[in-house]
C-alpha cells in the first residue's frame, strides 16, 4: 500500500485496486521512476561542477570588394521572407559569412565587424612605412632620407618602365575626401594615374595602402594661404605667408604626420604664400631637407615655385594644367590640349578632382593612349628622367 500512496497524487485518498495492470508491474514502474529522478538529479549535479559552454557557430567570413558583393536581397544565408536586424546588417556590411550546415543569421545576436579597428589601423601603417624613409616624432611619423641617401620619393616611387613615346602624367586631386571618388579613383584608374590626398579625409591610412596595393603613386596635398585669406580658407593648418618660420614648420609636420607612403607634397590654393620667397623657400627647404619632390599645380600665379626649387635642388613640377570646377573649358577639351603639350615637349601633367564623372572620363580616356601614341606614367618617371 505504501507504493500505491507514493503513485496516488496529493489531496487524493488511494481508494481500492482496480483491474487492469498488475501490482507487480505497478510497483516496477514506480521504482523505475524513481531511478531516473536519481540519476538526472545526479547529472544536474555534476554538470554544474562543469564550465558553462555556449552554442558554437563556425563561420568563414571573406573580404570582397564592394563590386563583387551580390545584391542585397540574396546575399544574406537567411531564407524567403522578413529578414531579421542580423541579416540586414550583414548584407550591407561588406562581409560574407558562411555559417556551418547552411544556418541561418541569429535573431539575438549581431556580429559587427568595423571597417578599421585601432589595432587594425596599427597595423595598417606598418605595412606601407618604409622604417628607412621614417622617423617618429611628437606628431606622428615623418618622412626623412635614409642612413644610405635613399629619399622618401624614390623609396615610395612605383616600379614603372619608361615608355618610349610621350608622357602624360594625370594626377587626381581631393583624394580622401569623398568616398565615391576616392574609390573610383583608387579601383577603376590604372596605377600610372597619381593620386594626391588631402589630409583631412577618414581612414586616409587604409585607403592610402589600399591605393598603393592597386600601384598608384600618392602625393599629399598641403593647404597654403591664398590671396583672399581668410575668405577663402584651404583649411586647418593651412601655410601661412606672414606666419613665422616655426610655426609654419610645425603645421607642416602636422600635414605630413597625417599619413605615410607619398613621394612629394602638392600644394592646395597658395596664391599668396607661394609669391613670398623668403615664407615659401623655407618650406621648400624643409620638403627637400626630407627627400620628397613638389608639384605646383599651376593655379597660383605669380609662383616662385620653379625659380625656388631650382636654387635649393628640391626636384619641382609645375603642371601645364589644372581642372577647377566650373571651368569653361570641358575636361574633354583639356585632355585634348595636353595630349598636345605632350607630344610637344616629351612630357606634360593636368590635374583633376577626383569626382565619380572626372573618374569615369579619365578611366575611358587612357583607353586610347597607345593607339594615339602616348602613355601615362607617374609623377616620379617624369620628374626622374628630367624629361619637362
Amino acid at each position: 500500500m505504501a507504493l500505491e500512496s507514493m503513485a496516488t497524487p496529493l489531496g487524493v485518498r488511494p481508494g481500492p485496486s482496480r483491474p487492469g495492470v498488475p501490482a507487480a508491474w505497478r510497483h516496477g514502474l514506480v521504482a523505475a521512476f524513481g531511478l531516473c529522478v536519481v540519476v538526472l538529479v545526479a547529472a544536474g549535479i555534476l554538470r554544474g561542477r562543469e564550465p558553462r559552454r555556449e552554442p558554437g557557430v563556425v563561420a568563414i567570413i571573406e573580404r570582397v570588394k564592394p563590386a563583387q558583393l551580390p545584391a542585397p536581397s540574396t546575399h544574406s544565408q537567411a531564407p524567403a521572407g522578413p529578414r531579421s536586424p542580423a541579416a540586414e546588417i550583414e548584407a550591407g556590411s561588406g562581409v560574407r559569412i558562411v555559417r556551418q550546415n547552411g544556418g541561418v543569421p541569429p535573431g539575438g545576436v549581431v556580429i559587427k565587424v568595423p571597417e578599421a579597428r585601432a589595432p587594425e589601423a596599427g597595423r595598417v601603417t606598418a605595412s606601407i612605412v618604409d622604417p628607412r624613409v621614417s622617423e617618429r616624432t611628437h606628431l606622428g611619423a615623418l618622412p626623412r632620407i635614409a642612413d644610405d641617401g635613399t629619399p622618401p620619393r624614390l623609396a615610395y616611387a612605383q616600379p614603372f618602365a619608361r615608355p618610349d613615346r610621350p608622357m602624360i602624367g594625370v594626377v587626381m586631386t581631393g583624394v580622401g575626401i569623398g568616398a565615391r571618388g576616392t574609390a573610383d579613383a583608387i579601383s577603376r584608374l590604372p596605377g600610372a594615374v597619381t593620386l594626391a590626398f588631402a589630409p583631412y579625409g577618414r581612414d586616409l591610412e587604409t585607403q592610402v595602402a589600399r591605393a598603393r596595393r592597386e600601384g598608384h603613386e600618392i602625393l599629399l596635398q598641403v593647404p597654403m594661404e591664398p590671396q583672399d585669406y581668410p575668405e577663402s580658407d584651404p583649411g586647418p593648418h593651412t601655410l601661412r605667408a606672414s606666419a613665422p618660420a616655426r610655426e609654419n614648420i610645425e603645421r607642416l609636420h602636422w600635414l605630413m604626420s597625417r599619413f605615410p607612403g607619398y613621394v612629394g607634397l602638392m600644394n592646395f590654393m597658395g596664391g599668396r604664400l607661394m609669391g613670398e620667397p623668403g615664407t615659401y623657400g623655407t618650406l621648400l627647404e624643409e620638403i627637400n631637407r626630407r627627400g620628397l619632390m613638389f608639384l605646383d599645380d599651376g593655379t597660383a600665379a605669380g609662383s616662385r615655385t620653379a625659380e625656388l626649387g631650382g636654387k635649393l635642388g628640391l626636384p619641382v613640377l609645375v603642371a601645364d594644367k589644372a581642372v577647377e570646377a566650373g571651368a569653361a573649358a570641358t575636361l574633354d577639351a583639356q585632355l585634348a590640349e595636353i595630349e598636345q603639350i605632350a607630344r610637344r615637349r616629351g612630357s606634360a601633367i593636368i590635374t583633376v578632382p577626383a569626382l565619380p564623372a572626372n573618374v569615369e572620363r579619365i578611366a575611358a580616356w587612357q583607353r586610347g593612349l597607345a593607339e594615339r601614341g602616348l602613355a601615362l606614367a607617374p609623377i616620379s618617371i617624369i620628374i626622374a628622367h628630367g624629361s619637362r
